[in-house]
């Protein structure tokens, strides 16, 4: 009687977080700020590029990649530039790549996870050595 009473209950904790496919991830999001990263795969690979950016972006009012280390760079739109790169899927969760910051022109591994009681609601953390940074973002039609 236990045993039924311990798969019954946990039964529904199993089937919410198996719903995560990798497909759950394309698509539109709008992180903290209001700005938009589109998450799409090539093969098994995700990537996510600018689509939106913030109505009060902190840098590179002009639009451009002005703080981008490579000189050849700076003179490039933001919107379009994949700033998610090289991630790839396991147990729900998208890591193994890096996310360009283009407020600093630097680069950081990161993890996206979808929050499991809500599928339009995902966090993306930045990571240097220790020390992480963690964003909200939720899906936009």
């Amino acid at each position: 009687m236990f045993a039924k009473f311990i798969v019954l209950f946990t039964l529904p904790f199993l089937l919410i977080s198996s719903e995560i496919t990798p497909e759950t991830y394309i698509g539109k999001w709008e992180i903290q700020g209001g700005s938009v990263i589109e998450i799409y795969r090539v093969q098994d690979i995700f990537y996510g590029k600018i689509f939106k950016r913030a109505t009060n972006p902190l840098s590179n009012f002009n639009g451009l990649d002005n703080k981008n280390p490579n000189k050849e760079l700076r003179s490039r739109p933001l919107l379009g530039i994949d700033i998610l790169e090289k991630l790839t899927y396991k147990d729900g969760i998208l890591s193994g790549g890096t996310i360009y910051n283009a407020d600093s022109g630097k680069i950081y591994t990161v993890k996206v996870w979808i929050d499991s009681e809500n599928k339009d609601l995902c966090y993306i953390r930045a990571y240097k050595s220790f020390l992480f940074k963690t964003f909200k973002a939720k899906r936009v039609n």
